[in-house]
C-alpha cells in the first residue's frame, strides 16, 4: 500500500501546474500526465487493469523515469521492485 502512494505521490508531484507569479497576466502549465501503478502480475491484477485503462503495459524505472516531456495516453504498471527503484532514482 505505500508503494502505491508513493507512486501516486511521485506521479503527482510531476504534475504539479508550475508557480507563476500573477495569476492574471500569466498562464499555468502543467508537465505531461505519466501515471504509474504499482502492480503485480497476477492474472486478476491483469484483469482489472486491462478493464480500467484499456491495457496493462508494465514498464520498468528506467523507462518511467525517461519519459520525462512525454505523455502517455493510458496509465502504465510497475512492479514493487521496479517502484523502489524509480523512488531512489527520484531522490538523487
Amino acid at each position: 500500500m505505500r508503494l502505491i502512494i508513493c507512486a501516486a505521490a511521485l506521479s503527482a508531484l510531476t504534475a504539479l501546474p508550475a508557480v507563476a507569479k500573477d495569476a492574471s497576466t500569466t498562464t499555468q502549465t502543467t508537465e505531461p500526465a505519466r501515471a504509474v501503478y504499482v502492480c503485480d502480475s497476477s492474472a486478476m491484477t491483469r484483469r482489472a487493469f486491462t478493464r480500467e485503462h484499456g491495457a496493462t503495459e508494465f514498464v520498468t524505472a528506467e523507462q518511467a523515469a525517461a519519459a520525462k516531456g512525454q505523455t502517455w495516453s493510458k496509465p502504465k504498471c510497475i512492479k514493487p521492485a521496479e517502484a523502489r527503484k524509480l523512488k531512489d532514482m527520484a531522490r538523487r
